[in-house]
């Protein structure tokens, strides 16, 4: 099969889902209005004041989505043939993803200033507050682990891109101070001056590689730590986390995003570019299973998850991205837009994974067994060198096409990463007023707290890699998180009297895919004896069955309510 062919396809399916799907979503679910007036937070935050041009929030929003985590996604899925891979990571982009990132940023607009547990606690009672915040805390302190950890292993591992990702944070703070204010052709020139400084420092410092070799001794009289090149470098992103959450967004953290979006799209551009022109064949069987590979069902759909539905872009879209937008009209671009700019990049995951092998003797040969897949910066490796191959095949440098691709997943990993942090602080700052007496009221110690949980769960392990044991109770938390980001839609939706049928479809389809999942895990567990697992995935059962049975409590109140 031609991969121009899925290209082509997905294209006219983004195409479609964009002009009549969304517009669709847009008007006659959610009824944005250009008009409406998005009341002011009280005081406005600083770092959230609504003055950034969406063009900019679009990317400090796709940046912010877990894109690294859908590349790994994609190239694992491929494990059950490119048509399942294909179909779900197109499909759900189009109908579940887009509706779920749209609908994420309508209900963020309509409660501004609350985060998801406070709105929560709105639709449902008071009592979802915590349950709904100890929840999604819970969720992102393993996904920035995860994050921490991957973005550590690419930088031992490609030490070509260190100095220019340190260089590109440098060059979007600078960035951050200029556009700020800015009117749009202001904007557009910078970001082209922007872009090529980005690339001439990936060209330029990626013939510099700096690596740690060895490792940092630490000796008492009791205690001895060994700190690997993995360790250390854990341990300067939490450092750089830390500082970089504390200041206003538009100051690091948005132009961080936004020039890693821009380089993501120069890197897409690249990568379907070859596609037109080498048209490579995919090697990859339509289907494929073997001995020790899991079933299709419910497997495919919590693999692929941020290419496709992620229920933490609820807290991103609501965290990060509605503080920041003027118009709630915006949320179709932005929110719908980002999920098809997501899929795009699941897309070319599933090319390269697809076309990586000379034969199909060899693709299967790497693809003949589940456990390769558990080592992630493997996964991301491979995606990092197939692009480097595309690339080549046109005629670009190949070491040139590697760093800039590890560089981009780099800054994705750890536009996550802030993403995090912050949308982990805001949970914390609503638990405090709630519970003032129990945790820590200041800002600069709430962030001090979230980032050394953070980094307690990524170094526990003493290599700095504990958050990738915990990933595959992430996957299934993750898709729990999007049933309950999409019940709170279809409440809010039903109560203001709009249609719910468009968000109760994937509410029962992620439902049903995602317990199956945890059921098969759970049982795994133990099996496995993975008791730390075990008890920490019925925790977070518990809370859904909770809110679920308030949502059951509300509905019957609203049905024997007179209208």
């Amino acid at each position: 099969m031609n991969s121009l062919f899925l290209l082509l396809a997905a294209t006219v399916a983004f195409v479609f889902g964009y002009r009549f799907y969304s517009r669709l979503l847009a008007l006659g679910v959610f009824h944005l209005e250009n008009n409406y007036s998005i009341p002011a937070q009280n005081p406005p935050a600083e770092d959230e004041q609504r003055s950034a041009k969406r063009h900019l929030i679009f990317g400090h929003h796709l940046a912010s989505l877990g894109a690294g985590t859908a590349v790994t996604g994609s190239v694992v899925s491929l494990i059950w043939g490119w048509i399942p891979a294909f179909l779900w990571a197109v499909v759900a982009t189009v109908t579940a993803a887009g509706t779920y990132g749209l609908g994420s940023l309508w209900l963020s607009l309509r409660y501004p200033g609350l985060n998801p547990a406070e709105i929560a606690a709105r639709l449902l009672s008071t009592r979802a507050h915590a349950l709904f915040a100890l929840f999604a805390f819970l969720l992102l302190l393993i996904m920035n682990a995860a994050c921490a950890a991957l973005a550590a292993q690419l930088l031992s591992g490609f030490p070509q891109a260190v100095l220019p990702f340190w260089a590109i944070a440098v060059l979007a703070w600078l960035l951050g101070g200029f556009l700020r204010g800015r009117n749009n052709f202001e904007i557009i020139f910078a970001s082209l001056i922007a872009l090529t400084l980005g690339l001439m420092a990936v060209w330029l410092l990626g013939e510099f590689p700096l690596a740690f070799t060895g490792a940092l001794n630490f000796e008492t009289q009791t205690t001895y730590l060994a700190f690997d090149a993995n360790m250390v470098w854990v341990l300067i992103l939490f450092v750089y986390a830390y500082h970089a959450t504390r200041q206003p967004m538009w100051k690091l953290i948005r132009p961080r995003g936004y020039l890693t979006a821009l380089l993501l799209g120069i890197m897409l551009f690249i990568c379907y570019t070859a596609v037109i022109i080498d048209h490579p064949v995919l090697v990859a069987p339509e289907f494929h299973t073997g001995p020790g590979i899991p079933a299709t069902l419910p497997w495919l759909f919590v693999t692929l998850t941020s290419g496709a539905v992620a229920g933490f872009h609820l807290l991103i879209a609501n965290g990060i991205t509605a503080r920041q937008l003027k118009h709630e009209t915006d949320a179709r671009y932005i929110g719908y837009g980002g999920a098809l700019a997501l899929g795009l990049l699941a897309l070319s995951a599933i090319i390269i994974g697809a076309t990586s092998s000379a034969t199909t003797q060899e693709w299967s040969q790497h693809y003949a067994a589940w456990e390769v897949f558990h080592d992630l910066h493997k996964v991301l490796a491979l995606y990092i060198n197939g692009f480097a191959r595309m690339a080549a095949s046109i005629g670009l440098d190949q070491a040139f096409a590697r760093t800039l691709a590890a560089v981009v997943m780099l800054g994705l990993l750890v536009a996550t990463l802030e993403a995090g942090l912050r949308v982990q602080k805001q949970l914390l700052t609503g638990l405090t007023e709630r519970f003032p007496s129990l945790l820590p009221g200041n800002e600069k110690n709430q962030i001090i707290t979230v980032v050394l949980l953070s980094a307690m769960l990524a170094l526990h392990d003493g290599h700095g890699l504990g958050g990738l044991s915990w990933w595959p109770l992430f996957g299934v938390a993750d898709q729990i998180l999007a049933v309950l980001g999409f019940s709170l839609l279809a409440l809010a939706l039903h109560r203001s009297g709009r249609p719910v049928i468009w968000v109760l479809v994937p509410l029962i389809f992620m439902a049903v895919v995602a317990h199956w999942a945890f059921a098969t895990l759970a049982m795994q567990w133990w099996a496995e004896g993975e008791w730390l697992l075990l008890s920490l995935g019925a925790l977070l059962l518990a809370i859904e069955i909770a809110l679920a049975l308030l949502a059951v409590n509300v509905l019957k109140t609203s049905a024997s309510s007179p209208t």
